[in-house]
């Protein structure tokens, strides 16, 4: 049984900002079109001190998106269409707000599912959860592992928080903005670091042998060095 004093001390206790998220990983082989592929589902999860109703437009506004994930253009709403940064595109397909955002997002020619939701607490903060379902060649898994696909939610997340200043009761600190500039820096070459050993982490849990995860946990720092 958990003692009282103890709950709260987890509850209050500041956390490192590599923390401030909750990561899951899991994985199966498949064969698809005669090509062996490794179905990854990487899910993060973080609490921010804001509402659903307050997040919701962050996520949905083009205008608000801008200010923290990057340009998008078209249209955010169910069976809409969008392109977004660094040549990423999608579709809409289902929304209910303010807790769910269901989406195709395609990049390089790969689309995959993705299942953002915000789930409201009753102090008035809000559990954020993204789930991407990652199809990859098996190959190119063995090579980046599943922290190259999870790196891009981690910095949008960083980001989301210090627009929102979402973890200032987590952390108790002020979050970087992981502008490129930072990212190159030590600081953030110190964070894509510590999140390429998280994932590495949860590729071993799931069953991944250690040489393959180490090479994944390079190359995925090695794809961010300035």
């Amino acid at each position: 049984m958990t003692n009282p004093s103890e709950e709260k001390m987890a509850v209050t206790e500041s956390l490192p900002v590599v923390d401030a998220v909750r990561r899951e990983l899991e994985i199966d082989e498949q064969v698809l079109d005669g090509r062996p592929r490794v179905r990854a589902v990487l899910t993060l999860t973080t609490h921010l001190s804001r509402s659903p109703a307050q997040l919701w437009p962050l996520l949905t506004d083009p205008a608000r998106l801008a200010r923290w994930f990057g340009p998008v253009d078209g249209e955010l709403v169910e069976g809409g269409t969008f392109r977004g940064p660094r040549g990423a595109r999608g579709r809409i397909e289902t929304v209910e707000a303010p807790h769910r955002l269901s989406l195709v997002w395609e990049r390089e020619g790969v689309a995959d599912p993705l299942l953002i939701r915000l789930d409201p607490e009753d102090d008035g903060t809000t559990a954020l959860s993204l789930r991407h379902t990652a199809l990859l060649d098996r190959q190119d898994f063995a090579r980046g592992g599943p922290g190259l696909a999870a790196m891009d939610w981690e910095i949008a997340l960083l980001a989301l928080a210090a627009e929102t200043d979402g973890w200032r009761d987590t952390c108790q600190q002020e979050v970087p903005v992981p502008t490129a500039d930072w990212l190159d820096g030590p600081d953030g070459a110190g964070l894509v670091r510590a999140w390429s050993v998280r994932w590495a982490a949860q590729a071993l849990a799931a069953g991944v042998d250690e040489e393959t995860v180490r090479r994944g946990e390079n190359a995925t720092v090695h794809a961010f060095e300035g």
